[in-house]
């Protein structure tokens, strides 16, 4: 089991039908930084809520990277609320294949013939130190 002590909000937001995107962040090391980037782990909190909605209503947060803030590429993906309810879970990368790039966001995407309120709470977790210097 690994500590991740070394946590960040990317992403906070109350009842809303709507989607979000969250404010572009440029991922820094610390001025001290003694871990190799290999050796670095990064995990994704997601805290999302859903209530309403008509016709196969769903939500879901996704954390994206970016090396240009234009081209942004799902990371680590939340499990789809598909019925009111709540989903609390620590996430890896969806792949090794898929690094942290210079860039990250959080976002949510909602579903359905009419769009549920759905509330979010998504935090960087690293098991070394890390700076986030926000872009937009």
């Amino acid at each position: 089991m690994r500590l991740h002590r070394n946590i960040v909000q990317l992403l906070l937001g109350a009842s809303s039908s709507e989607d979000r995107t969250g404010s572009i962040f440029r991922i820094l090391p610390p001025s001290d930084d003694a871990v190799s980037d290999g050796d670095q782990g990064f995990q994704v909190y997601f805290g999302l809520t859903q209530s309403g909605g008509a016709t196969s209503p769903t939500s879901r947060a996704k954390l994206q990277t970016s090396v240009d803030k234009t081209n942004w590429i799902d990371v680590v993906l939340s499990t789809q609320l598909t019925a009111d309810g709540a989903k609390f879970e620590t996430l890896d990368s969806a792949g090794a294949a898929t690094p942290l790039l210079t860039f990250v966001r959080a976002v949510t995407v909602l579903g359905g013939g009419t769009k549920p309120a759905h509330t979010v709470d998504v935090r960087l977790l690293s098991t070394a130190p890390y700076r986030l210097r926000k872009e937009s």
